[in-house]
C-alpha cells in the first residue's frame, strides 16, 4: 500500500507538471527576415521610375495618347520643303490660279496647266508601292530583333526559376541556398544594366550582394558609355583612368554566373563521397543545375548579339534616301490637281511615312529606355518576387521547428532534455523516492 501510495503521488506530480507547462503555439523563425520588406520597398522605387511604357492597348488610351500624335525634326523639314515646292508650282505654272477663284476661271478659259517639271502621278504611283515594299520589309525586320529580345528575357525567366527551385530543394545548406538564389536575381538586373551600357544602381542589388560586391558593382565605367556602346576606349585613356579609380568589374552579368558556379562547387565539394563518386555527382549537378545556367549564358550572348548588331546601314540609308527623295518630289505630282491643297495632303503622307521609320529605329534597339522598348524593369521584378518566394520557402522548410506531438518517443525525449524539461520531472521523482 505505501508503494501504490508512492506511486499515485509521483504520477499525479508529473500530470501536474505536464498540465503546467506552457502551450505556446511553435513560432516559425526566419534569418534575415528584413530583406523582404526592404526588396519590396525598392522594387516600388525601381517600378515608378520605370521609363518604358506600360500600357492596356485600350482604344481610349491609344488614341488619347499625345506622345504618338508629335511629329518627327525630319518631318518639319520635309513640310518646309514640300510648301515651297508647292508655291513655286503654283506659282510659276502657265497660268498660276489664285485662292478665290483663280482655278475656275482657269479652267473656263480652257488653257492647258499641265508644266514642263511636273511628274506624271501614276508614275509616281508605282514608285510607292516599291517604297512601301521597303517600309514593309524594315519594320518587320525591327520587329523580329524586338520579339527575338523578348523570347529571349522569356528564357532568363524561366531558367532563373529552375535555377533557384533546384538550389533551393536539392541543396543541403541554407546559406548556400540564400548565396545562389541571390546571385541568379543579381544575375537578371546585371544584365539589363549591361545591355543599356550603364552600371546597376544601390536600388536594384542592395540586400543581395556582398558589401565588396556592391560597391563594385555600382562603380561607373571607367568612360561614361553612350546608348549604344560598340566601341572600346584608347588604351592610354584606359590606362590613366585606372590609374585614377582602379580598375572595375566591366561584365557584371558573368560575375553573377561566377557566384552561382562557386555556390555549386562548394556543394559538390561537400557531397562528393558522402552521395557517390565524383563523377557521378558531378553528372547530376550538370544535370539539375548546370544546364539552367548554361541556358542563362545562352540567352545573355543572343541579347548582346542583338545589341552589337545593328541594321546594315546601307539598306537604311537607301531607303531613307529614297523615301526622302519620294516625298519632296510628291508635291509635282499632284500639284496640278489639289493646288493649295496640296500642302495638307504631303503633310499627312510624310507624318506617316516618317513616324512608321521612327518606330522601327525605337524597337530594332529593345533594350534601350525608349517607351516602346521592352520594360526589363518589369521583367527583372518579376524574376526577383519569384525567386525571393522559392528563397522564403526553402527557409520556412529549414528554420520552422517541428511541433513535439508530430516526433517519435525517443525523438521527443531527446528534445524534452535539450529543452531542460525533463531535468525538472527527473528532481522531482527523486524528491518522491526519497520521501
Amino acid at each position: 500500500q505505501h508503494r501504490l501510495r508512492t506511486l499515485a503521488h509521483m504520477l499525479t506530480s508529473i500530470r501536474r507538471s505536464v498540465e503546467a507547462r506552457p502551450t505556446t503555439k511553435p513560432v516559425i523563425r526566419r534569418q534575415a527576415t528584413h530583406i523582404y520588406t526592404s526588396r519590396a520597398d525598392a522594387r516600388a522605387r525601381i517600378a515608378k521610375e520605370s521609363p518604358t511604357l506600360q500600357h492596356t492597348e485600350t482604344w481610349f488610351e491609344t488614341l488619347v495618347s499625345g506622345r504618338e500624335y508629335l511629329p518627327t525634326r525630319m518631318w518639319w523639314v520635309v513640310q518646309l520643303v514640300t510648301t515651297s515646292v508647292t508655291l513655286a508650282d503654283i506659282y510659276f505654272s502657265n497660268s498660276p490660279p489664285s485662292l478665290f477663284g483663280g482655278a475656275a476661271a482657269a479652267a473656263a478659259d480652257g488653257k492647258n496647266q499641265t508644266s514642263w517639271w511636273r511628274i506624271p502621278a501614276h508614275a509616281h504611283d508605282t514608285l510607292l508601292g516599291l517604297l512601301s515594299l521597303l517600309l514593309a520589309f524594315r519594320t518587320s525586320q525591327a520587329y523580329d530583333r524586338w520579339w527575338e529580345a523578348r523570347k529571349l528575357w522569356g528564357q532568363i525567366v524561366n531558367s532563373t526559376r529552375n535555377v533557384a527551385s533546384n538550389a533551393a530543394v536539392f541543396m543541403t545548406d541554407l546559406e548556400r541556398k540564400r548565396r545562389v538564389i541571390k546571385a541568379t536575381i543579381c544575375f537578371a538586373w546585371c544584365t539589363k544594366a549591361s545591355l543599356r551600357g550603364v552600371r546597376p544602381t544601390s536600388d536594384e542589388i542592395a540586400e543581395l550582394a556582398s558589401e565588396e560586391m556592391l560597391t563594385a558593382m555600382v562603380t561607373p565605367y571607367v568612360v561614361p558609355l553612350g546608348r549604344r556602346p560598340t566601341l572600346h576606349l584608347e588604351p592610354s585613356e584606359y590606362e590613366q583612368a585606372l590609374l585614377e579609380q582602379g580598375e572595375p568589374y566591366d561584365h557584371l552579368p558573368m560575375m553573377m554566373v561566377d557566384e552561382m558556379k562557386a555556390g555549386v562547387r562548394d556543394e559538390l565539394d561537400e557531397t562528393v563521397g558522402a552521395k557517390g563518386s565524383a563523377a557521378e555527382v558531378h553528372e547530376g549537378w550538370k544535370i539539375v543545375i548546370g544546364n539552367d545556367i548554361k541556358s542563362l549564358v545562352d540567352a545573355l550572348g543572343g541579347c548582346e548579339r542583338i545589341q552589337k548588331t545593328p541594321m546594315p546601314f546601307g539598306y537604311l540609308a537607301q531607303q531613307r534616301i529614297f523615301m526622302l527623295l519620294w516625298l519632296l518630289s510628291y508635291p509635282l505630282a499632284i500639284a496640278g490637281d489639289y493646288k493649295w491643297w496640296t500642302v495638307v495632303v504631303c503633310a499627312f503622307v510624310s507624318f506617316i511615312m516618317l513616324k512608321v521609320d521612327a518606330i522601327s529605329v525605337e524597337i530594332e534597339h529593345p533594350f534601350t529606355t525608349e517607351v516602346h522598348d521592352l520594360p526589363l524593369e518589369a521583367i527583372c521584378i518579376t524574376i526577383e518576387k519569384n525567386l525571393l518566394e522559392i528563397l522564403r520557402r526553402a527557409e520556412s522548410r529549414e528554420l520552422r521547428p517541428v511541433p513535439l506531438s508530430g516526433l517519435p518517443p525517443s525523438e521527443r525525449h531527446h528534445r524534452d532534455r535539450a529543452d531542460g524539461r525533463s531535468s525538472t520531472l527527473s528532481a522531482s521523482l527523486s524528491e518522491e523516492v526519497e520521501r
